[in-house]
């Protein structure tokens, strides 16, 4: 997690989640593990003694209180259980991150908020794959699939932090809508055919369960909300601390570097 993906989400709790510092809520944070040579994470940013943090991961390691046996289907973790969810730099490493999608809207309380940022540009990085980048209109379209109230999203294309240039992070909040019984039954039947999608010949006992009766989420103590701008408002706040001069200033020395990694890289290892 580099630090302009951290500074995003501090933005996101101080904008979102003031209201509820004193309130009981489960934030999990998808994708948590501190890998090397990384020391960020948002576990850092969402520490308060009234909240009850979950890292979650593919497989076990620091920061990862939960391994997921299967990426894209949590049974280790309940429906409607998790107040908040936060996700940063996982999902340009998600094969299929439309079902991860998918289950972060699953997992969400009523009410419920998601935070997620990924790049929006930036070198080839695996951990263990690296297939996506994400465009303005990347989340507001996945938020609309995963039936969730898009609150804001924003991609950092101007020079605003110091560091990360390159990475042009893609930030977005989502809330998961308050649903009747009828609702959430539709709701997790679109779900369960999302979720079957990634494999063409499902079993029919899947397929047997999509029209089960289901039991509205329970609601989370976050109440409804509408977008605050926060990113953009954020984005202003570096800008008005320096001159255009800077900010072209790190542009160049950017490019610069870039340079100096291509001459050092033999061409068989270059990925521009």
């Amino acid at each position: 997690m580099h630090a302009s993906a951290n500074d995003k989400a501090r933005v996101f709790r101080k904008a979102y989640l003031a209201e509820v510092e004193t309130a009981q809520l489960t934030v999990l944070d998808v994708g948590s593990a501190i890998v090397d040579g990384q020391s960020l994470s948002n576990r850092d940013v969402m520490t308060n003694p009234a909240w009850t943090l979950r890292g979650m991961d593919i497989e076990p390691g620091l920061n990862v209180d939960i391994a997921v046996a299967d990426p894209y289907d949590w049974k280790e973790i309940a429906t409607g259980s998790v107040d908040v969810v936060t996700c940063s730099e996982v999902f340009e490493h998600a094969e299929f991150f439309w079902i991860t999608m998918l289950e972060i809207s699953r997992v969400l309380k009523g009410n419920g908020l998601a935070f997620i940022t990924s790049p929006g540009g930036g070198p080839r990085h695996r951990f263990p794959v690296d297939c996506w980048r994400f465009y303005d209109d990347a989340f507001p379209a996945l938020a609309r699939y995963a039936g969730l109230n898009l609150l804001e999203a924003q991609v950092q294309w101007v020079p605003a932090y110091r560091k990360g240039i390159q990475w042009r992070d893609s930030s977005a909040v989502m809330q998961k809508p308050v649903l009747d019984a009828e609702a959430a039954r539709l709701d997790a039947a679109r779900i369960a055919i999302g979720k079957s999608l990634r494999n063409p010949r499902p079993e029919l006992a899947e397929l047997q369960t999509l029209g089960a009766p289901v039991s509205p989420a329970p609601l989370s103590a976050i109440p409804a909300m509408t977008g605050k701008s926060a990113f953009a408002a954020r984005e202003a706040e570096l800008l008005a601390g320096s001159s255009v001069f800077v900010r072209k200033a790190r542009l160049v020395l950017r490019q610069l570097r870039e340079a100096r990694r291509i001459i050092a890289t033999p061409m068989r290892d270059l990925h521009l």
